[in-house]
């Protein structure tokens, strides 16, 4: 199985063609840390670690070796056993997602509509007692582009109820992507009630969100991650 160029051959010791480490096992042939404690529990060789002189020797097994078992009933029922608990494991990770998303869609989220002048000044005195020393002020002379940002980010932060309702998914399977939902819906929220701010919600939407802590985004899921109005 080829890498692409996105996934450079790995180091592999002097004199070792013919043998797969580890790593080639699980990456390219589908191997499992069980299958290989199970079907390979001995090397066939050991080399110095290429990676660190002090790191523990590298295992190597034979390519005809693994071939063999490959081709065995035994590991091929170990094989299928393992695709089965992965396609499981996988479906009730999904439906717990589906039922993340599904709560945050339906979240009753508000927002408390105040003057637009007062609440930029609120927004800009906001943004002034948090600078950071490479930061400079900001008033109501400051660039619309740079205003309309702190602004949305006060709203989102001070304004409405999402930091509240975030606490509700704490620790859910599913919780980057309900995060999402939640914070487009916000932002929809925010534009909804000061049209003004339509353009930086937008644009909001595809940038990458700072996140609680311990909350992580899947690879799959777009930044925008588009939700019904």
């Amino acid at each position: 199985m080829s890498r692409g160029k996105h996934h450079p051959p790995r180091p592999k010791p002097a004199n070792s063609e013919g043998m797969l480490i580890a790593n080639d096992l699980k990456k390219d042939r589908g191997w499992t840390d069980t299958q290989i404690k199970t079907f390979l529990p001995e090397p066939d060789q050991t080399a110095r670690n290429p990676f660190s002189r002090k790191g523990a020797p590298m295992k190597l097994y034979a390519l005809e070796r693994v071939e063999a078992i490959e081709a065995t009933p035994e590991y091929q029922k170990a094989r299928e056993a393992s695709r089965t608990r992965q396609i499981a494991a996988r479906t009730r990770a999904l439906a717990k997602k589906k039922e993340a998303v599904a709560a945050a869609q339906a979240l009753e989220l508000s927002i408390v509509p105040e003057p637009w002048q007062e609440m930029q000044d609120k927004a800009i005195a906001h943004f002034n007692s948090r600078l950071r020393r490479s930061q400079s002020p900001a008033s109501r002379s400051t660039s619309k582009a740079r205003l309309d940002r702190l602004t949305v980010n006060y709203l989102r932060h001070k304004q409405t109820s999402y930091e509240e309702e975030l606490k509700e998914f704490k620790g859910v399977v599913g919780v980057g992507e309900a995060y999402l939902v939640v914070r487009n819906r916000i932002l929809d929220l925010i534009a909804d009630t000061y049209p003004l701010l339509r353009d930086e919600c937008e644009r909001q939407k595809f940038e990458a969100p700072e996140l609680p802590d311990g909350v992580q985004l899947p690879d799959t899921v777009p930044l925008s991650n588009a939700v019904t109005r």
